[in-house]
């Protein structure tokens, strides 16, 4: 991989569509905007940043109510929500066209901002994107053991627990326990995506879609994950699908630097 490794520098609170919303960045050049996952914040990708800033401006931010972001006044949680803040975002910061990078929910934030604001990108890098609907059952049989999964937890704190030991059992307990720790304080984010309006985009809707596209799946995931990815891939014209070896749901955690190929090969091939 070309480049050096960069810094990472806190950009601090930026205003967009009714929140603040804490962003970082590495590096100069092509935008890429990377949107974390259920109950994490910027700092999970703050590896990536420091991989891909030699040849990138890498951005990354708290999504609205997770660690430093406000979730804002009389707040409806949504996917579109969310996608919405990533593309007033991308415009704050004049980073248009930007690629998008997304893990987990993330991804299917990203899948949004490229459906609806596909002005603004370039292309996407989507690992692992969560939307049940594309399963052979519509998601029923996930539904039907988080909420069992969940239940018996005493506190939210532990609740968080059970929902990573279920979807991403080996990231969970390979996790350093202070990054653990704020995923466990971002609980609120736990229950707040949980009872979000379902995101169910047709493969329709996906056939649409007229910008480049690259989906991530790891070989170790959960297979539902899997099957989701390979879905997306099919319905998407032109997208391709990369799987990751040695990797789990959270495809950057044990594969930092085969992520960061994947995004950087991504990228470049963008011009």
């Amino acid at each position: 991989m070309g480049g050096a490794m960069s810094q990472v520098r806190t950009v601090g609170l930026v205003g967009v569509n009714g929140t603040s919303l804490h962003v970082q960045e590495a590096g100069e050049g092509p935008a890429i905007l990377f949107i974390h996952g259920m109950c994490g914040d910027a700092d999970v990708w703050n590896g990536q940043l420091e991989l891909l800033g030699g040849e990138f401006r890498c951005v990354a931010y708290d999504r609205r109510g997770h660690t430093r972001s406000a979730l804002g006044e009389g707040v409806e949680r949504s996917v579109e929500l969310h996608a919405d803040d990533a593309a007033a975002l991308i415009e704050a910061l004049d980073l248009a066209p930007a690629v998008i990078v997304g893990s987990s929910g993330g991804a299917r934030i990203g899948l949004d901002v490229v459906r609806r604001h596909a002005d603004l990108v370039r292309g996407a890098v989507l690992s692992e994107p969560p939307i049940l609907s594309l399963l052979a059952d519509g998601g029923a049989e996930f539904r039907e053991k988080v909420g069992p999964a969940l239940r018996p937890a005493p506190t939210p704190q532990e609740a968080v627990n059970a929902f990573f030991l279920y979807v991403d059992p080996e990231t969970w307990r390979a996790m350093p326990d202070p990054r653990r720790e704020t995923y466990r304080a971002n609980h609120v984010e736990l229950f707040g995506d949980l009872q979000m309006p379902p995101y169910a985009p047709t493969l329709g809707d996906l056939a649409r879609i007229d910008v480049p596209v690259r989906l991530l799946t790891g070989d170790r995931s959960v297979p539902l994950f899997g099957e989701i990815a390979r879905a997306v891939a099919g319905a998407i014209p032109g997208a391709e699908l990369v799987v990751l070896e040695g990797a789990t749901h959270a495809t950057y955690f044990f594969q930092p630097k085969a992520f960061a190929e994947a995004v950087r090969s991504f990228a470049s091939a963008l011009g």
